[in-house]
């Protein structure tokens, strides 16, 4: 078992160097290519979720309360921004220069009624709780690399 350990390690130290060192590319040459595509997405943290967003897509998410209908939002929190071909991945977020994404708040708005029942068995315990949750509307307007 051991020679045959030592022979591929022999046979791996015989290659040359070239076949296992891939040509590394700047940040700033992986980024133009990036600009070259038509059409981008990006995966943003909005309201403490991430979404997978692209231009125009309408976005429903739990209620914002500081924001007012007609409202901008620039989103700075992107964990992924790509196009067909190429993918710029953060560790966690990628850099707020790379990027310009911008969201329209459309409406503020409640879900339908949920009914939530509470039960005991064998207890005479039964409640019932309606509630209509709040939502915000997002319109994704801008997504674009810088």
């Amino acid at each position: 078992m051991l020679s045959l350990v030592n022979s591929i390690r022999g046979s791996l130290l015989q290659r040359p160097a070239s076949q296992f060192i891939r040509q590394l590319q700047t940040t700033s040459e992986l980024i133009q290519k990036l600009k070259e595509q038509p059409r981008h997405y990006a995966i943003a943290d909005i309201a403490g979720r991430p979404l997978l967003i692209t231009k125009n897509d309408k976005v429903i998410t739990h209620r914002l309360n500081d924001v007012k209908v007609g409202d901008v939002l620039k989103l700075d929190k992107v964990r992924e921004i790509g196009s067909k071909d190429y993918t710029l991945k953060g560790a966690p977020y990628v850099a707020e220069d790379i990027y310009d994404i911008h969201a329209t708040v459309i409406e503020h708005t409640k879900s339908k009624l949920i009914q939530i029942v509470k039960k005991k068995r064998r207890k005479n315990y039964k409640r019932t709780i309606e509630h209509k949750q709040t939502h915000t509307v997002l319109r994704i307007t801008n997504v674009d690399v810088l």
